[in-house]
């Protein structure tokens, strides 16, 4: 880029002009990323913004590019960080998406889009997270729910774009937003409130909708009214075991892995103790425990809010879910009291908690999505060709599969499902726990698919997807293709509702001999 183009980009920005100047510039130098902190931004979504740094970066990460780091705040407090290649660009930016109450930079989700030549960009949600800070603390913050809920990634995803338009003088041609759990769901509400932002959004396992809520009813069903559980590790061991023995086959081979929950016939009331039975047996009030765990949390009128709860296959995370180990407290029982405390109040218990009332809203982050009041708010995004590939382990505890479900079900309804099958189309992974890791197949190039979605009109007919050794536990998004030494099975998945069989010749490892059911 000549020296001055860049000042020209972006004072054109500033002054409000209607495109950047068109330099058409895939590489840029350091001294022109350097250039980029010394500029007077144009404010962004009304909010003033400050560069912090930007500087050159060579990543001591083998195969990635060398790139122009810029970081910046939002006013107030919306940390933003963008990394741009200095060399090779392909003209794309990919957004990736945070976790929990976010307040960091997630940059690990960016290497495997950097090695391909992509800008990327995140941004923190609202405000950086000080050690030893609560960051649940921030809730009470009208400014911070507001930014967490959606104005931050809308923010950020122009301050982005502005960026990639002052530094090669042009902007993207495709905008993509990646990201999983709070991450899935900051891309589901880009699509639904900001169409223009993105072509293309991959949202895997969105905490939204009522998933807290239904973590608190689960914990819930899981607790005597005295606070007691009512398993033990020894009954929820039993009880997994059982799953699996009636339903690892249904795909034709047996792997410790449900495949297809929804088709899983099993009957919690099978294991049933007889009169004066103990031991290798649950009880009643287990029976009914699990039966409700697995339906999920119940509107006063006794119809589900949901399709479904923790799926069949599950089982056997709910020891850390609702039981103490090692002496830690239940991984539930966290998300229980803060919901209890932000919607009722410090005093209240499980009992408090009615889910006729509360149990839509949760939490006062509860992630609702607003779909629109017929259903098709989604129309502006997919109107302008706009795709998303959404995606879900079964055996996720954290976020049940059913969010992903109701989501894609809920514009089935709206749309139909031929025009929803043309701009939306949703994957399950069997065994898959929280966005990654677990006892299936988790890695899968979902950019991939996206790209020839948006770029080609390609739709994904089918994913492939692997465990791979180390399983690659919070690694979301590894680099493609895999190393073979890294994969220890493969399978070809189909687009729900449809779900893969084994096809009974040839190595049951390979996606290849997996069909579609």
């Amino acid at each position: 880029m000549k020296p001055g183009a860049l000042l020209r980009a972006a004072l054109c920005l500033a002054l409000g002009a209607i495109a950047p100047v068109a330099y058409g510039a895939t590489s840029l130098s350091e001294a022109d990323c350097e250039g980029l902190g010394g500029l007077a931004w144009a404010p962004v979504g009304g909010s003033g913004v400050e560069i912090e740094t930007a500087a050159a970066v060579s990543p001591d990460e083998e195969g990635l590019p060398d790139y122009c780091r810029v970081q910046a705040t939002i006013a107030p407090s919306t940390g933003v960080e963008i990394r741009l290649p200095l060399s090779g660009w392909n003209r794309r930016l990919l957004f990736t998406g945070c976790g929990g109450l976010c307040g960091v930079i997630y940059s690990q989700h960016m290497p495997d889009a950097q090695a391909r030549g992509y800008v990327v960009a995140t941004t923190d949600m609202g405000r950086q997270l000080v050690e030893g800070e609560n960051p649940r603390e921030w809730t009470q913050d009208e400014q911070w729910r507001i930014d967490w809920q959606y104005r931050a990634t809308h923010r950020a995803t122009l301050l982005a774009k502005a960026v990639i338009a002052a530094a090669y003088g042009q902007a993207q041609d495709y905008a993509y937003f990646r990201g999983c759990s709070t991450g899935g769901r900051q891309g589901l509400t880009e699509a639904l409130m900001f169409p223009e932002d993105y072509d293309g959004v991959i949202s895997g396992a969105p905490a939204m909708q009522m998933v807290t809520p239904h973590n608190v009813f689960s914990y819930a069903s899981s607790k005597r009214p005295d606070g007691t559980p009512v398993f033990s590790p020894d009954s929820l061991h039993l009880l997994a075991d059982a799953v699996l023995e009636a339903c690892d086959e249904d795909d034709g081979v047996r792997d410790g892995i449900v495949p297809h929950p929804p088709g899983c016939s099993f009957d919690p009331a099978s294991l049933q103790c007889a009169d004066g039975q103990s031991g290798d047996c649950l009880t009643e009030q287990q029976v009914e425990a699990v039966r409700n765990i697995h339906a999920g949390a119940r509107k006063a009128d006794g119809s589900r809010f949901y399709p479904m709860g923790y799926a069949r296959g599950s089982e056997r995370d709910w020891i850390t879910n609702f039981l103490a180990v090692d002496g830690r407290p239940p991984r539930r029982a966290g998300s229980a009291r803060f919901t209890l405390d932000q919607r009722i109040g410090p005093d209240a218990t499980l009992a408090d908690f009615d889910y006729a009332q509360h149990g839509v809203q949760g939490s006062p982050v509860g992630g609702m999505l607003d779909l629109g009041a017929d259903g098709r708010k989604l129309a502006a995004f997919t109107d302008r060709g706009g795709k998303i590939l959404l995606y879900h382990g079964w055996s996720d505890t954290d976020a049940t599969p059913a969010s992903s479900l109701f989501f894609h079900e809920a514009h089935v309804q709206a749309f139909g499902r031929e025009e929803t099958a043309g701009f939306l189309r949703l994957f399950m992974l069997p065994g898959m726990a929280h966005c990654s890791g677990g006892e299936g197949v988790h890695a899968a190039d979902y950019l991939t698919l996206m790209e020839k979605w948006v770029e080609e009109g390609e739709a994904p007919e089918s994913l492939v997807a692997y465990r791979t050794r180390p399983p690659r536990s919070g690694q979301s998004y590894p680099r493609f293709p895999l190393p073979p030494a890294d994969i220890v099975s493969g399978r070809r998945l189909y687009p729900y509702p449809a779900h893969s069989a084994y096809g009974g010749k040839g190595d049951v490892n390979d996606p290849a001999n997996w069909h579609k059911r």
